[in-house]
């Protein structure tokens, strides 16, 4: 045992020697304080042992590379102890996983918050101003080769509405015909309108054929579309394709011979 007197307050009191540099409280003022090695007490925490200090060193230079912080400050030993573990590299790495995590489901929340009606108007619109790659993007799963041939059917209608618009987001007014939520499958209509205001004809001189711009206002486009979970309404290909009014064969609309 080792004889000694509280550095506080002064009270006399014996410690065991595997006490030496270790965290002691006085009984009578409660003051922290510690042995030395030669069994002198001192005020305040015991030192950081060695292999402890190189760790905490070796955290901070981790933290410091990783994110750029600089943990190099000379702070109080409770700070040390309450804010170290925070900086740690794996605490660190478990709060870039949490955000990571957050940042995508926000992102799925939005992908999955647009509705028929947006979904349609985006398809509707890429189809008039000929963006190919949007329609591929939000086409259904293995019906691509459909959509294409969908998209070259309905493309001279496009164009010669193309040349009448006055803004590449025209306005879409969406008709649904059937929705099934259970199936999740949807037909609409799509009617995109021309921005035609303020257009003139392009000559206005007698006997002049009727201007473009005075009737064809709008078109409308049958889409079929299905849901594929996270992705949303996505555009079938094949169903829409089937559903492009079929031309009539040549002679069928041909009146009978006379006397036939």
């Amino acid at each position: 045992m080792i004889e000694m007197k509280c550095p506080t307050c002064g009270v006399a009191g014996r410690v065991p020697k595997d006490k030496l540099n270790t965290r002691l409280v006085c009984r009578k003022c409660m003051g922290v304080f510690h042995l030395t090695s030669t069994g002198r007490a001192v005020k305040g925490e015991p030192p950081q042992p060695a292999a402890a200090a190189k760790k905490a060193k070796e955290d901070r230079k981790s933290a410091q590379s990783a994110f750029g912080l600089d943990l190099s400050l000379d702070v109080p030993p409770w700070m040390s102890r309450l804010f170290g573990p925070v900086f740690s590299p794996r605490v660190l790495a478990v709060a870039g996983a949490v955000l990571l995590l957050v940042g995508g489901y926000y992102l799925v929340s939005l992908i999955r918050g647009e509705s028929l009606e947006e979904r349609t108007g985006k398809l509707a619109r890429a189809a008039v101003i000929g963006d190919l790659g949007t329609l591929l993007e939000l086409t259904a799963t293995g019906t691509g080769d459909d959509m294409i041939k969908w998209y070259t059917a309905v493309r001279p209608q496009c164009d010669q509405f193309k040349g009448l618009l006055r803004t590449p987001e025209p306005p879409v007014e969406v008709k649904i015909n059937k929705e099934d939520t259970s199936a999740g499958t949807a037909e609409v209509v799509a009617r995109i309108n021309a921005d035609v205001q303020g257009l003139q004809p392009a000559s206005t001189s007698p006997g002049a054929p009727p201007s473009p711009y005075s009737t064809a206002r709008s078109i409308e486009l049958p889409l079929m579309l299905t849901s594929e979970g996270m992705g949303g309404w996505m555009l079938d290909g094949k169903r829409t394709l089937e559903a492009v009014p079929k031309k009539p064969a040549a002679g069928t609309n041909r009146s009978p011979a006379p006397g036939g």
